[in-house]
């Protein structure tokens, strides 16, 4: 009996500790799947946890992995290590080029001295649409390829704005080639990069509306990613879901059936931060003079153009440029004045009546030929009878 307790501890004693050595830090999916109460939808968010937070410190730190909780870390807990950390639960102590120090409560601290050289990657696009936020990630790693999850991370964007941060996000609301660069540390440690963005409008219309919906085309020669842009109509709003992309040059319809609202002929797309990308109809669409347009102007209110079959309108000479001969006829009328009193014939003329005879407008009988006849006569008869 003693020899077979013997083979049984040695048989077991193996298994248990490759169970209690599984590294969460460097395990795959599938050695983490072996795990109780992980499946491959935890294993792969373990993956990504430490992918995107760095490498755990402890294994308590795993139920910060979201859907495992205290009950799925209380079974896995006699299973798993961190490495070069030390375990509170299993007392493993891995050495690694770490400093393990002992307080005074018996527990025991773990020291990480800052790394000595930093690579710095950065991920995101090189090409970007006014008015679309744009993700940007950097990502850190020490000499030993481990995620350096505590480096101090600062994004300049070019337009004047930065941001700090391994994850950002970036809206740009003019168009450009701006130069983007990243500068982190560590300690004494250093690293920087850069990357190009090139910020274009989107070539995006609504191209018309229809009874089943509302036809979006994208003119531009790239792939344009419509996540989280809006169709408003006077009856409703509609949010395109994440992921959703229309081709170069492609025209895509949304039925109003999917969008739930009912069938209007006027919209309006809106880019996720509210502003607004394209409508219908448009200024140019409702007034077009373009003779293929389906809303052009009548024929007989278009200029005609120039060419053969078009007779070229004369010069009308202005009136103004040429001088006419006009004789003008002048006859004023002068309101009569009060009459002075006649010379009486033979008598010398006072000099009151010559000044007032002199400066008596003319009335119309005193223009008389017949008048002024018989007047001369009046005056020669007076002369013979003064001379005689």
């Amino acid at each position: 009996m003693r020899i077979a307790g013997l083979l049984t501890i040695f048989l077991i004693t193996p298994f248990v500790a490759f169970a209690a050595l599984i590294n969460i830090n460097t395990a795959d999916a599938a050695l983490l799947d072996t795990l109780p109460g992980i499946g491959p939808s935890k294993a792969a968010a373990i993956i990504d946890y430490r992918t995107q937070h760095g490498l755990f410190v402890h294994i308590e730190d795993i139920q910060n992995v979201s859907g495992i909780g205290p009950s799925t870390y209380a079974d896995i807990a006699p299973l798993i290590t961190v490495g070069g950390t030390v375990s509170t639960t299993t007392n493993t102590t891995t050495t690694a080029t770490s400093t393990v120090s002992t307080a005074s409560s018996g527990s025991a601290s773990f020291y990480t001295p800052p790394p000595t050289t930093l690579t710095l990657e950065l991920f995101g696009t090189e090409k970007a649409v006014l008015n679309v936020s744009i993700p940007l990630i950097a990502r850190l790693t020490t000499k030993s390829g481990t995620i350096d999850s505590s480096a101090q991370v600062t994004w300049s964007f070019g337009d004047g704005s930065s941001a700090v941060g391994t994850n950002v996000e970036k809206t740009y609301r003019y168009p450009g080639t701006y130069l983007v660069t990243v500068l982190a540390s560590d300690g004494e440690a250093r690293a920087r990069e850069e990357m190009t963005i090139k910020v274009t409008s989107a070539l995006v219309r609504i191209s018309t509306i229809t009874s089943d919906g509302i036809i979006v085309a994208n003119d531009s020669l790239n792939r344009l990613d419509l996540s989280g842009w809006r169709l408003r109509t006077d009856t409703g709003l509609f949010r395109i879901p994440d992921g959703m992309t229309i081709l170069p040059q492609a025209n895509v319809l949304f039925p109003f059936t999917i969008m739930n609202m009912p069938v209007t002929f006027s919209a309006t797309l809106t880019y996720p931060s509210g502003g607004t990308a394209a409508q219908y109809p448009s200024a140019q669409t409702a007034v077009s003079t373009d003779p293929g347009s389906a809303l052009s102007l009548p024929a007989e209110t278009q200029l005609p153009a120039s060419g053969p079959g078009y007779t070229s309108v004369q010069e009308v000479e202005s009136i103004s440029s040429k001088t006419t001969s006009v004789t003008k006829h002048e006859e004023p009328a002068i309101a009569p004045t009060a009459t002075s009193e006649p010379v009486a014939v033979g008598a010398p003329a006072t000099a009151e009546q010559v000044a007032a005879v002199a400066t008596a407008p003319a009335t119309g009988i005193f223009r008389s030929p017949w008048t002024l006849s018989f007047m001369g006569l009046l005056a020669i008869a007076g002369g013979v009878f003064i001379f005689l």
